[in-house]
């Protein structure tokens, strides 16, 4: 985490360091991109930097955690409705979302991009805290919709969730064009979910 001088920096210098580290580290991923280009484009000295954060992977770590913290808010909405819509529909509309946060934060996707495929032995630890993160929430999502008969019992939640988890990268990722027609992207969407949601619903004995 960044140390006690760069929170005593004015909020417009923070903002100014943080936006040039998420650029340099959605242009790379962590084991390639440079603290010397973040500091040379950020116009301050690399000593300078040394004396907000511990080094690269201090600063990296920081700017992962305010990326996820920022997309978290914006599928808030999503989570609020999770007792009151039915487990499939709140799927359709956090995908919805998701694809839509990474055509209006475009910079703050390709963050997210580049930290699940490092493959820096720095950051393993980092990611596979936040897998595990990510497995238990969706796995408290499945126990709701199992709860709710709308999910089999037994369904293995961690391989559940590498499915979804799969597709839903290439449903955002595959489908950035700035051209690319909205209302189309989302019916396609759901039709993939629908695919999705045979392999989770209860069978008929």
């Amino acid at each position: 985490m960044p140390k006690s001088t760069f929170f005593n920096l004015p909020k417009d210098k923070q903002e100014h360091i943080f936006r040039h580290a998420m650029e340099e580290f959605a242009r790379h991923p962590y084991e390639q991109a440079s603290l010397s280009e973040i500091v040379k484009k950020a116009g301050i000295a690399k000593g300078s930097m040394y004396q907000y954060f511990s080094g690269k992977k201090d600063l990296y770590k920081y700017v992962v955690q305010q990326v996820y913290r920022h997309k978290r808010e914006y599928l808030q909405p999503v989570w609020e409705l999770k007792d009151k819509i039915d487990f499939f529909r709140m799927l359709s509309m956090y995908y919805r979302r998701s694809w839509h946060y990474a055509q209006a934060y475009p910079t703050q996707h390709k963050v997210i991009v580049n930290f699940w495929d490092s493959k820096d032995a720095a950051v393993r630890e980092e990611i596979l805290r936040e897998k595990q993160t990510r497995i238990n929430v969706f796995a408290d999502l499945l126990e709701h919709g199992s709860r709710s008969g709308v999910i089999a019992p037994g369904i293995d939640k961690e391989t559940a969730w590498f499915v979804y988890h799969a597709v839903a990268r290439d449903l955002i990722d595959n489908f950035l064009d700035p051209g690319i027609d909205i209302h189309s992207h989302e019916a396609f969407i759901d039709s993939v979910l629908a695919i999705l949601e045979l392999g989770l619903r209860p069978r008929k004995e």
